[in-house]
């Protein structure tokens, strides 16, 4: 017991240094984070530095030589495996620190103030840009990947919306015609039966259109919806629903994008992603 006491405290006063810097490079990494997820890109970008450098001061001992953040660095043949092996593990925490930072952004107020993408795109961007000043080659394509899903789904909620109202509109004047047609009491139980079976089979809604828009093109989906339940309800029915053409133009645009992913970001996009009706 007193052995390992004597050997703690000798390995402690011979390491202090590296034990400060580390601590030290830990906070300004954390505080750094924080300063990402208040959107400062700047000051983040120097704490970060900061931190990355006290954990190379922690760790000096083991380099005969380094240039700074772009790991030029000669090491100690017997550490070199053990420093690359760091440095990837360090680019995998930092691509999934920043991924979470970045999405926690887009969702957040989705369902009160609405989605501001000219601010998350630009967060994005002051991310990635950061990370390449400092020397860093990590790849964010999965985070860019997870954006456009994202974005995608804001530029079509509220037209695939509007069409399942229009939709169900129908359906609801396609239904009077079948009841007014029968009668009350219904007599020809199989033509009502028939009649209500053609009704059903009109699609009016996407369920949980989000998930579908991670996997599949929402925007081309509510198309084909939309000119399916037209072409069913007037030609069975007799029943005209119609959309502003400006609508389906954007959706037809919106589909095109999803097919040419990633997405190239614009101004007018960035418009439609924000629009909530």
């Amino acid at each position: 017991m007193v052995a390992t006491e004597k050997s703690f405290w000798k390995t402690a006063s011979e390491n202090w240094e590296r034990y400060v810097f580390s601590v030290f490079g830990l906070v300004l990494i954390g505080y750094s984070l924080h300063l990402i997820y208040i959107s400062k890109i700047p000051d983040a970008a120097i704490v970060f530095g900061l931190g990355f450098l006290s954990f190379i001061y922690a760790n000096v001992s083991r380099f005969k030589r380094f240039k700074g953040f772009g790991f030029e660095a000669e090491l100690w043949e017997d550490k070199k495996k053990e420093a690359e092996d760091l440095i990837e593990r360090l680019k995998n925490v930092v691509s999934i620190y920043t991924r979470e930072v970045i999405l926690g952004k887009v969702a957040a107020g989705r369902f009160s103030s609405g989605p501001d993408w000219k601010a998350h795109w630009k967060l994005h961007d002051d991310l990635v840009n950061q990370h390449s000043v400092l020397g860093q080659n990590i790849d964010f394509s999965g985070i860019k990947k997870v954006m456009d899903d994202y974005f995608l789904f804001d530029m079509s909620a509220h037209i695939v919306d509007d069409i399942r109202q229009e939709i169900v509109a129908g359906k609801t004047e396609a239904k009077k015609k079948i009841d007014e047609e029968f009668g009350r009491p219904i007599k020809d139980t199989d033509g009502y039966s028939e009649r209500l079976a053609l009704w059903r089979d009109i699609k009016s809604k996407i369920e949980d259109p989000f998930d579908v828009s991670t996997k599949e093109n929402l925007a081309e989906l509510a198309q084909k919806m939309w000119v399916d339940a037209k072409a069913q309800l007037k030609n069975e029915f007799d029943v005209e629903i119609e959309l502003e053409q400006e609508k389906l133009d954007r959706l037809e645009k919106i589909s095109t994008l999803y097919k040419s992913r990633p997405v190239q970001i614009t101004p007018e996009l960035i418009e439609w992603g924000n629009r909530q009706r």
